[in-house]
């Protein structure tokens, strides 16, 4: 798994491989009210569940989970689901450094890893329509928004960001379909 520098400057947040001994600042980060009401379930997640995922998280050849680091200190999470050539994007920060633009900073150094090293085409991820947040954090970090998409009690946006490359582009793709959640 390749690590992101972390000389980078202050725009461009370090991200760094997470490691077992970062299960349980990422579960408090992840049982965060703010975090669980962003979330698709928003039900707190109890330890032991969690370090399971956590766990196999780490193991899974499909799934790459990083820390962002800001001032040498843990800061948030960032993951990568990977399917093919594509991969769906989760973030989420520690509640003390929201609103700084650090989420923007982490997408892009993400989708630089995910392009440049891990030779991966489109990224997409799925927010909720009422988090602005992350709304704006992926559409300053050069994501679009592709499609709405609804469930049975939430509404979503699919955003989404390619490659450029030749052939490579989102806008040469069909439309992105909704999804059911």
């Amino acid at each position: 798994m390749s690590e992101v520098s972390p000389d980078r400057s202050v725009s461009d947040v370090p991200l760094r491989p997470a490691q077992a001994e970062d299960s349980r600042r990422v579960w408090a980060w992840r049982n965060d009210p703010e975090t669980r009401q962003a979330s698709v379930d928003s039900t707190p997640i109890p330890f032991p569940v969690h370090e399971r995922w956590f766990r196999e998280s780490l193991a899974r050849h499909d799934r790459r989970v990083y820390i962002i680091v800001a001032d040498e200190q843990a800061s948030g999470v960032v993951r990568l689901d990977i399917s093919g050539r594509e991969a769906e994007v989760s973030i989420h920060l520690a509640p003390e450094r929201r609103r700084r633009g650090m989420g923007t900073a982490a997408l892009r150094v993400l989708a630089g890893l995910a392009f440049e090293s891990l030779g991966l085409e489109r990224l997409m991820a799925l927010v909720k329509t009422e988090n602005s947040a992350s709304r704006k954090a992926f559409l300053a970090a050069g994501f679009r928004v592709a499609a709405e998409a609804a469930g049975q009690t939430l509404t979503f946006q699919v955003f989404e960001k390619c490659e450029r490359r030749p052939g490579r582009c989102c806008d040469s793709r069909r439309p992105a379909e909704d999804r059911s959640v």
